[in-house]
């Protein structure tokens, strides 16, 4: 391994897993309900990769180049999760299927920290960028913004819509699904926190208000 592992590999990891217990989720749900979840997502983890399960990420990575590997991850976990909501919403149409299951695992990551309900804001926000994946902290696709009361969050377009793009899942969809995960997440920590993402010509804007 070329560079050692630090807090920030594990941390990216840790997101990145994050997604793939989501498409568990997103895969048992529609398979309990329709039986064919299980049939549509094998040839898509045969064509971006199987999940990484428990294996340490020490395992993983083996002799290659840490950052390399984690940007190749971070764009596989994306595109098999973009890939997966297109082919069950074309055999199933039923996207409130799939609110339900974004709307609970945010709720239950949230419930998994074992922390109080009603944290300040902050603190509030700060577990869900950690929680969160967004692309490697290089690329500076995000911007935090800090007011009185008020979290402001700037993304670049291109974060997250490029993978769903590429597969033709419609970017409404995608906005809606993401913003539903979120709103469980908060809401379990602090259901006094308001949260709404808004839209600019090359940015979209999540913000938390207390």
């Amino acid at each position: 391994m070329s560079l050692r592992l630090g807090p920030i590999h594990n941390w990216l990891y840790n997101q990145i897993k994050v997604i793939e217990g989501r498409e568990e989720k997103i895969v048992r749900e529609f398979t309990d309900k329709y039986g064919g979840g299980e049939e549509i997502v094998k040839p898509l983890r045969e064509k971006y990769g199987q999940l990484k399960g428990d294996t340490p990420l020490e395992e993983l990575i083996g002799d290659t180049h840490i950052h390399p590997w984690l940007e190749g991850a971070i764009t596989t976990v994306q595109s098999r999760e973009s890939a997966l909501v297109k082919e069950l919403v074309e055999e199933y149409e039923d996207k409130d299927l799939l609110h339900k299951v974004y709307f609970e695992d945010g709720q239950s990551l949230a419930q998994s920290l074992n922390k109080e309900r009603a944290l300040q804001l902050e603190e509030v926000f700060k577990f869900l960028k950690d929680t969160l994946v967004e692309r490697m902290p290089c690329d500076r696709l995000s911007v935090v913004e800090k007011e009185d009361n008020k979290i402001i969050w700037r993304h670049n377009n291109k974060l997250h819509q490029e993978f769903w793009e590429e597969v033709g899942v419609e970017i409404d969809l995608m906005h809606h699904l993401y913003t539903i995960w979120i709103e469980g997440f908060i809401k379990e920590l602090n259901p006094n926190i308001t949260y709404e993402r808004v839209f600019e010509e090359e940015y979209y804007i999540d913000i938390f208000e207390e």
